[in-house]
């Protein structure tokens, strides 16, 4: 009697929404969600839950902070530089000093003058702002002096229409006026002629300083008019220890 075969069926896939349990298609240990993979957790779905959640690393805020306030605190100085003159400028020259009483001949500023005997910044401007000549004394060509001792020792030497007491006088009334302490005056030493006044100021430099201006006899133009002129010498010294 022939032996009948019967037929192994197929195995039919599971029904729409039944888990695999076995076979290639049964998820391995891992891919379920849960505690371990158990089977008893949710799988997770979509891209973002099977990344890793991105740490996060130090605030940038108190380096922020830290730079705004030092960019602060260069602003303030910039401006309270330009505020206080740091970058500073030169001092303007003065234009007009006022005439003291006695002196007897309008004053004007000296600066312009002695510019001659102005070097690498000295005198300072403060002496320069003090110095007062007539008006009408003009500069003698030529007669810028450097002594050569000390700090600073120049002289230059000018010559005005008037008397030799009208120069005098000038003086004795506009250097205490320019706060010029008045050290000596009278003739000039070794019997050279005419009159001489030294006074002292103290400066911004930190020196003291000299004036002396000698006044040389009144001479007489010859011809019609017999025009009276007067020649004085300025010299400014720095004082020194030395």
């Amino acid at each position: 009697m022939p032996r009948t075969h019967h037929a192994t069926p197929a195995t039919a896939p599971p029904p729409n929404g039944s888990p695999v349990t076995s076979g290639p298609d049964a998820p391995r240990p891992g891919d379920l969600g849960g505690n371990g993979g158990n089977g008893h957790g949710s799988s997770a779905s979509g891209p973002a839950a099977s990344l890793p959640g991105r740490p996060h690393g130090p605030s940038t805020r108190p380096a922020l902070i830290v730079l705004a306030v030092a960019v602060g605190v260069l602003l303030v100085g910039f401006i309270g530089a330009l505020a206080t003159g740091g970058g500073s400028k030169p001092t303007a020259p003065l234009t007009s000093l006022p005439t003291a009483k006695g002196a007897g001949i309008t004053a004007i500023p000296g600066r312009r003058a002695l510019s001659p005997i102005v070097v690498g910044g000295q005198p300072a401007d403060d002496i320069l702002d003090a110095v007062a000549l007539p008006k009408g004394a003009t500069v003698t060509p030529g007669s810028a002096t450097n002594k050569g001792i000390g700090l600073y020792d120049h002289s230059l030497s000018f010559v005005i229409a008037g008397s030799e007491q009208r120069v005098i006088d000038f003086f004795r009334a506009e250097l205490p006026a320019l706060r010029w302490r008045i050290v000596s005056q009278g003739p000039p030493p070794k019997a050279t002629p005419g009159y001489r006044i030294v006074g002292q100021h103290p400066s911004s430099d930190g020196y003291e300083w000299e004036i002396g201006v000698t006044v040389a006899p009144t001479t007489f133009a010859s011809g019609a008019g017999s025009r009276e002129t007067t020649s004085f010498v300025v010299r400014l010294f720095a004082v020194t220890d030395n």
